[in-house]
């Protein structure tokens, strides 16, 4: 179904809107702030007159530009890190090896993910990076489908989910960040083809996938849960960690309440079971994967720790305008329900961000989007029901009021937030009308130009540059580099190539060590900045001059 599409009362809804004993479905079952039955009521007439609601054609409309955005290719700086993995899935599918260096040990960037899309290269003939920008429409639309059903979980409303729409990629603050797993507008523009988007739209359907067989226990739903569980882990392990406080906020509240406890028909025992079946099949998912083992990778991620510094810089001014909207809607939320999924989901994910903050170990703000997740689909929610409950009682009020300023401020943080991140979407526009005076005005910055780098190097070379931005760029292109330019924890010998990678751009290295150390890790060019290594003529075969006094070199065979 596409995301936003108008649908008669599922397995999801049907229990907001009949009596009985699957009302207690807690919070698998949407509530309809909109009265008894009223927003069901506009779903189907919306249904039977086949008119596309709001949703769907803003969502149709979204889509539409990642098209544009894929042809374009405006990406960030990982994606030359994903298109050399498929790329080197490409080449061999069995023994893949490292995407950024020229080793035989498999990194953690080969994933379900990246080995589907070498598939389609294989298949197709497609370069790998024309496949994974391919892919930038596709996950948008998944992550679209996922946020209108998980807003769906908790209101009837057609008009939550537009204003989830709104709120999700725009309340975040006034120093937006551009980072993979942040649904910002900004951000979101750079990374739609990474694997970070799919785990997003994974973590919401999982969300959904677990409160629909929590509400109507079957195997089949629950296989369906440890299935996507399991492929989020190893899609993209942050990712996961999220989208299992989230499933445990989720649960928690259906396996405390008062009628659970005191069921005699064995409820909680089935729900136990189908948890413990989901389970045990995300693990098998993840063990049962060849090509790393995700032990290796929780073990090692302090590594990452260092890289992920920026993201607890200045937290108001990162993510303030989702704190000012969202916190009065937990606050109603929890005054009406101390178990509301959506509080436990901002506890849970939060606790683990600020011992993050705490100790050193920034790698855990990575769970920042899923804190930022709960207060906008709570503000969307619950200022729609506000709003329904201001015009069904209109008058100077204290709750009129207060609904007011609360919608104002919303709409301000919005109107805000669109200003401070609208510039990336100028990239769906042709390259000749974004010109350098555009570029700078809205604060555009696309990837440099290494093609002329790529049309000298050929993929699989190994090139030295002292400039680890260099590397990134250049892994576009499948060119390698000596030491990683991005961290990777299961690459065993990365600290010993970062040494070496060192020593080869010390002027004083001496000779043989400098000639052994090119000959062992094969490199076969060098990239040389506009003040020149001293060392390098000896070794050049051929010298190719490039933009800005760079000089592209030609190291002798052997």
């Amino acid at each position: 179904m596409a995301a936003g599409q108008p649908e008669q009362a599922g397995p999801d809804q049907s229990a907001a809107a009949q009596p009985g004993p699957s009302v207690r479905a807690g919070p698998a079952a949407p509530v309809d702030s909109t009265g008894p039955g009223r927003g069901h009521r506009v779903l189907r007439w919306q249904g039977r007159r086949r008119r596309p609601t709001p949703y769907l054609v803003l969502s149709g409309l979204a889509v539409l530009g990642a098209v544009a955005l894929s042809l374009r290719r405006p990406w960030g700086a990982d994606f030359g890190l994903h298109v050399a993995t498929v790329g080197r899935l490409v080449d061999d599918l069995w023994h893949p090896g490292n995407p950024m260096v020229e080793s035989a040990a498999n990194g953690p960037y080969v994933t379900p993910y990246t080995l589907v899309l070498a598939l389609v290269a294989r298949v197709t003939g497609a370069p790998a990076a024309v496949v994974l920008s391919a892919a930038a429409p596709v996950n948008l639309a998944l992550l679209l489908y996922g946020l209108r059903r998980f807003v769906g979980l908790f209101t009837a409303d057609p008009w939550a989910p537009v204003l989830a729409l709104f709120f999700v990629p725009l309340l975040w603050g006034t120093a937006v960040l551009s980072w993979s797993g942040f649904p910002t507008l900004r951000g979101l523009v750079l990374i739609l083809p990474y694997p970070s988007t799919l785990g997003l739209a994974l973590l919401l359907l999982g969300w959904v996938a677990l409160a629909r067989a929590a509400a109507g226990p079957t195997p089949g739903r629950w296989i369906l849960v440890g299935l996507l569980g399991g492929l989020l882990v190893l899609v993209h392990p942050f990712t996961a960690l999220g989208a299992a406080l989230g499933s445990l906020a989720l649960v928690v509240g259906r396996l405390v309440r008062t009628p659970y406890r005191r069921a005699g028909d064995g409820t909680v025992l089935a729900e136990l079971r189908g948890l413990s079946l989901a389970l045990a099949l995300a693990v098998l998912v993840v063990l049962v994967w060849p090509y790393f083992r995700v032990t290796d990778l929780l073990t090692r991620a302090g590594d990452l720790d260092p890289i992920h510094r920026p993201l607890y810089l200045d937290p108001l001014a990162r993510y303030g305008f989702g704190f000012v909207v969202g916190l009065p809607a937990l606050a109603v939320r929890l005054c009406r329900d101390r178990l509301d999924p959506l509080v436990l989901l901002f506890g849970l994910a939060g606790l683990p961000v600020l011992l993050g903050g705490l100790t050193g170990g920034y790698a855990l703000g990575r769970l920042w989007p899923v804190v930022l997740v709960s207060l906008q689909v709570a503000a969307a929610v619950e200022l729609v029901r506000a709003l329904r409950r201001a015009k069904a009682a209109p008058g100077l009020r204290v709750r009129t009021v207060v609904t007011g300023l609360w919608a104002g401020a919303a709409a301000l943080a919005v109107l805000a937030g669109l200003a401070l991140q609208y510039g990336n979407l100028l990239l769906v526009l042709p390259r000749d009308q974004l010109t350098s005076a555009r570029r700078a005005a809205y604060r555009i910055s696309p990837p440099p130009d290494r093609a002329w780098v790529a049309r000298e190097v050929p993929p699989g070379a190994v090139l030295l540059t002292a400039d680890p931005a260099v590397g990134r760029d250049l892994l576009r292109y499948r060119i390698r580099a000596v030491a990683p330019p991005w961290p990777d924890p299961l690459l065993p010998d990365q600290a010993r190539r970062r040494a070496d990678q060192a020593a080869l751009l010390d002027p004083s290295t001496p000779v043989p060590r400098r000639t052994a150390l090119l000959a062992g890790y094969g490199v076969d060019w060098v990239l040389e900045p506009a003040g020149g290594f001293p060392w390098l003529d000896r070794y050049a075969t051929r010298v190719v001059p490039g933009p800005g006094g760079l000089r592209l070199v030609r190291l002798t065979p052997g």
